[in-house]
Parts: C-alpha cells; sequence; structure tokens
C-alpha cells in the first residue's frame, strides 16, 4: 500500500525553486501545515536584509488524473507527522508549466517503487515589523529542470522495472478492428485507464498486443518515432508498455524521443 515518501525528486538551487500555486484553494490545510513548519523554522536574513525565517520541507508530489482543469496535474501535499500522505493535506498545485515534463515520470516513479515520490524545498515567514505571519508561509520546491529529473527517473524505473518502457512520450500509430472496438467501449480513453499492453515483433512488424490480438501496428505507421522502442525489442524481447486509444489512432507511450 502506498503512504509515504520513499523517492526523492532531483533538486536544484535555490534562486530555480517552483513556488506552490493555487493556496487559495486550499486554505485550512495551508494554514495547519504553516503552523506546523513554523515551529521548525529558523530566523535569517534575506540578501535585502530582511528578517525571514525558513524551514526545510519535504511534500509529496502527487499526480491528480482525474481533474477537469489540467489531467497532468500535480498535487502538493504535506505529509503527516509520522509520514502519511493524505490528500485533504493538500496544500497547493505545482505549476501548469512543471506538469507536462513531471507527471508521466512522477507515475512511474510511484509505480516503481510503490511510494510517493517528494521534493525538498522551503518554507519562509516574513517579519511584518512586529509580529510573524505564522499561518501563510511561502512554498517553493527546488526541483531540478526536466532533463535531470528525466535521467533519475530512468535509473529508477530501468532498476526496478527493466522490462517496461515508461510512458513518457506519445506517438501515434494506426488503429486495429481491435483498437475501434474498445474506443467504441469506453476502454483505454484517458489518463487513468491507459491499456497494457505487450511490445513485440511479430512477422517483423513492431506490435503492440492485449492477451495476443494486435492493438496496433507499429509499423505501418512509416514513421521512425518508434525506432529507439523496436531498438529495446530487438536487443532484450518482449516488453511491456501502455497506450492510449483516440477516435483517430492508438497513442503508444514510450520512454525517448527517435
Amino acid at each position: 500500500m502506498i503512504d509515504k515518501v520513499l523517492t526523492l525528486l532531483p533538486g536544484c538551487e535555490p534562486e530555480f525553486a517552483s513556488g506552490v500555486v493555487g493556496r487559495d484553494y486550499f486554505r485550512s490545510a495551508h494554514r495547519t501545515a504553516s503552523l506546523r513548519l513554523f515551529e521548525a523554522s529558523v530566523e535569517q536574513r534575506s540578501e535585502e536584509g530582511d528578517r525571514v525565517r525558513a524551514a526545510e520541507v519535504v511534500p509529496a508530489i502527487v499526480p491528480v488524473l482525474d481533474n477537469d482543469y489540467n489531467e497532468q496535474a500535480l498535487a502538493v501535499i504535506l505529509p503527516d507527522a509520522d509520514g502519511a500522505v493524505r490528500l485533504e493535506n493538500q496544500v497547493g498545485w505545482l505549476p501548469d508549466r512543471r506538469c507536462a515534463t513531471l507527471q508521466p515520470r512522477v507515475v512511474s516513479l510511484m509505480r516503481a517503487t510503490n511510494a510517493y515520490v517528494g521534493a525538498a524545498g522551503t518554507a519562509s515567514y516574513w517579519w511584518s515589523g512586529r509580529s510573524w505571519d505564522k499561518s501563510d508561509a511561502r512554498l517553493r520546491l527546488r526541483i531540478a529542470q526536466w532533463e535531470d529529473v528525466h535521467r533519475a527517473a530512468i535509473e529508477i524505473t530501468r532498476r526496478a522495472e527493466p522490462d517496461v518502457e515508461q510512458p513518457w512520450v506519445g506517438h501515434y500509430a494506426p488503429l486495429t478492428d481491435l483498437a475501434r472496438r474498445w474506443y467504441a467501449q469506453g476502454r483505454g480513453r484517458s489518463e487513468a485507464d491507459l491499456l497494457h499492453v505487450r511490445y513485440e515483433i511479430i512477422d517483423d512488424a513492431l506490435v503492440a498486443t492485449v492477451d495476443g490480438e494486435i492493438v496496433t501496428d507499429m509499423t505501418r505507421s512509416g514513421r521512425d518515432f518508434f525506432d529507439p522502442l523496436r531498438a529495446r525489442v530487438e536487443q532484450q524481447g518482449p516488453v511491456w508498455g501502455w497506450v492510449r486509444l483516440h477516435r483517430g489512432a492508438v497513442e503508444v507511450r514510450a520512454e525517448e524521443l527517435p
């Protein structure tokens, strides 16, 4: 059962930290977290000479797939004192600009490690001239650029799941009658309902299968998008992966761009 943070994303320098956004939607949880973290904060001086207190924090970065606003959204959740991660403790979101590259890798890391993924950061408090505003901490997470996260995710997931292709990049391949039928039935249409497939080579064609039936033939696309995936299958044999069904194509999920 997934309940605690055991894996951390690679970090960056403080000046490149990402702010947590949307805290107005989670006022109660944000206030509770701020009051709790204030007790662990230490006073220091900012570059401008202002008084400031700061505490180290490691929140969980949790994918929220069922989200009408952004299906790639990542929630920022402060774990309980015992380390448990609960959605009601959400204090905000990661900025949208970071979600497209981070979310697939966070999902893969969670699946491979059976644990939540965390990010190191700080909670800062400012002196008003008369008192500290203990209930409104400014949260910033020191998450590295996506290339560094990508390299770390490859290393961790390949070690934990060497026979799985991670669904980080989507490329379109032709539909089969099976894929059309499943799409009409509502299967495999969303991020939360990706089809678990087996990538293999049959009659010199790179295909994705489910229980031996072909969902798509990537060779028929005539594109080089699937060359890295084909090379991996040729080298080590069939690997597991995921596809998403669309009305006019099968979106094949793979680790690398060609």
